[in-house]
């Protein structure tokens, strides 16, 4: 119930039908703990309906479901191929091999995780401050989003289902197998959310009623989010998989498996616990759902916790704080030291818009892998590195200074500050955070990799001056193609990412500048370029490290040339912007 309230106007809705009374056809006391299917099913439609519409119009979501979609045919295929070859063994008189079932049972385990998750987090809420509880009943409303997260998170099920029904129906030349993988498809997530959504509401509840909760709820699933994604790159998952293996191969969650192969011949699952699933799988969704409606009053009933008029006396106001203390010794004009000051409270009070540089992050997990099993990284890490450190530095705030201004812009535009107080503020802001970071690790990366002195030294002085360097290319690309329009995260949660344009272009110069100083200051790298570039760029039968080093410097000399035209085209464009 997160996204836009105004997808409900094209359709009718359980929510414009007359308030829940208790002349209602429903006696009032049944109606109050059990939900309408009728009613329910009308929810759970719309629910739908306006997630299609939300993620049509989110390009961020977009993008990321079509990649996502690209690297689910790959393991779509893997699964076809594995599930054929079982289904031929089974024919020939094979045994089913346990990871079947241990598949199966983490299939469930994951949904059910995520699902918890998800009535946590802002599909969990209602719109409209809670107003659908004085038209339709509190239980009617937990049907509808139960029913809605069943069937999104019945994507896993219906896909993998499919590619294995498939192969096992091409492996034993036998339809039979889809009746009991197409049951396990519906059980699974109908059963992960009954079970899930009881319990995500039940957490919401209470950190809405304790601020300390809500922000451990808060940390801990980011520590889950983090720890997940570390353990599948580097595939520690499947040990932890393997440690579990006793509890995913033991009823009741073994079941499930039994379930799916039950009607796939010779397959030689346990008929017993099959029909015990069977069940015991309606009598689940249906007290999961009875619960989950008390739970879903306590979170939604809840006063969020406000600050007291002590703590809100004690904040500290501008200019008489650390920061601007801090700031008072880079920046010589105020206005300057106004604009760093608030870029970088910005960036900790909403840092959403962190995550659109975060997926280069993924390649850092392999590499502090590698550092810890063998104490050594690869040569070119360092450079990576100083890589990311610059383009991160640039693009998570210099990239955009128009469009991150969101509603104080016509403030900004009209206040004394000059185009060259905003360039000026908007860098020290990014070199401040991002020149430390991006050196002391491009540092540490170098000596684990065994990079001379020299390098060393080029690594430190190419970390301080590329970040400077790309906030400074950042705000004069950014300031060119702004972006005003807001990317919704989730329900709740909104952040401006850069334009694609800007991103791109920006991407491209950064990183031909980046590839250019390691050319010009590390032989490794020439060595290395000198192989590979011949078998990437066409018409180039061979090229000498020399050649490559003086190419390095040229690149390195006009991007130098090309700082001043940025600088002067960011301030021109600031001091120039009308609102249309």
């Amino acid at each position: 119930m997160s996204e836009d309230s105004a997808g409900l106007s094209d359709s009718p809705s359980p929510t414009s039908a007359r308030p829940h009374s208790h002349g209602s056809a429903r006696n009032s006391t049944l109606g109050d703990a059990v939900p309408s299917l009728g009613q329910s099913l009308e929810i759970a439609r719309i629910e739908l309906l306006r997630g299609y519409r939300w993620v049509r119009h989110q390009d961020f979501w977009v993008l990321f479901t079509i990649l996502v979609g690209v690297m689910s045919v790959f393991l779509l295929y893997q699964t076809f191929d594995a599930a054929r070859a079982i289904g031929a063994s089974l024919a020939a008189g094979g045994v089913m091999p346990a990871w079947l079932v241990t598949a199966t049972s983490v299939l469930w385990l994951f949904l059910t995780i995520l699902l918890v998750g998800d009535a946590l987090g802002s599909n969990g809420d209602l719109d409209n401050d809670g107003q659908y509880l004085t038209i339709r009943p509190a239980a009617d409303v937990v049907g509808g989003l139960l029913l809605a997260a069943a069937a999104k998170f019945s994507v896993y099920t219906i896909g993998l289902g499919l590619a294995a029904g498939a192969g096992l129906v091409a492996g034993t030349d036998s339809f039979s197998p889809i009746l009991g993988i197409a049951v396990a498809a519906v059980g699974i997530p109908a059963t992960a959310a009954a079970i899930g959504y009881p319990i995500g509401f039940t957490l919401k509840g209470f950190g809405r009623r304790s601020e300390n909760v809500s922000r451990l709820v808060t940390v801990l699933g980011i520590g889950l989010g983090l720890a997940y994604i570390t353990l599948s790159v580097t595939g520690e998952l499947l040990t932890i998989v393997e440690r579990l293996e006793p509890v995913l191969q033991s009823p009741p969650m073994a079941w499930f498996g039994h379930l799916a192969l039950a009607t796939t011949p010779n397959a030689g699952v346990d008929a017993t616990g099959v029909l015990l699933l069977c069940g015991l799988m309606p009598i689940v969704v249906i007290g999961g759902t009875v619960l989950a409606v008390p739970a879903a009053r306590y979170a939604w009933l809840a006063d969020t916790p406000h600050a007291s008029e002590s703590d809100e006396e004690a904040l500290p106001t501008a200019p008489n704080t650390r920061l601007d203390a801090a700031l008072d010794v880079v920046c010589r004009a105020p206005a300057t030291r106004g604009i760093a000051s608030t870029t970088l409270r910005r960036a900790v009070r909403s840092p959403f818009q962190f995550v659109f540089v975060a997926p280069p992050l993924l390649a850092a997990i392999l590499f502090v892998e590698s550092a810890v099993t063998t104490g050594t990284v690869p040569w070119y890490v360092p450079w990576f590195v100083v890589w990311y450190g610059a383009w991160a530095s640039g693009a998570v705030l210099p990239l955009n200074p128009l469009g991150n201004q969101g509603a104080t812009l016509p403030t900004l535009l009209t206040a004394p500050a000059h185009g060259r107080h905003v360039v000026h503020g908007t860098i020290v802001a990014a070199a401040l955070v991002g020149a430390p970071l991006t050196a002391g690790v491009a540092l540490a990366a170098g000596y684990l990799a065994g990079s001379s002195p020299p390098v060393l030294v080029a690594l430190g002085v190419a970390s301080v001056t590329a970040v400077a360097a790309s906030a400074l290319v950042a705000t004069g690309i950014g300031s060119v193609f702004p972006r005003f329009d807001a990317v919704n995260l989730d329900g709740s949660r909104r952040a401006v990412p850069p334009s694609k344009r800007a991103y791109s272009l920006f991407s491209t110069v950064l990183s031909l500048i980046v590839v250019a100083v390691a050319f010009a200051a590390d032989e490794t790298a020439r060595t290395v370029g000198a192989v590979l570039l011949p078998r990437w760029l066409p018409g180039v039968s061979e090229i000498g490290a020399g050649t490559l080093e003086t190419l390095g410097w040229v690149v390195i000399v006009g991007g130098v040339a090309a700082l001043p035209v940025a600088y002067r085209r960011a301030v021109r464009r600031l001091e120039t912007y009308r609102l249309q």
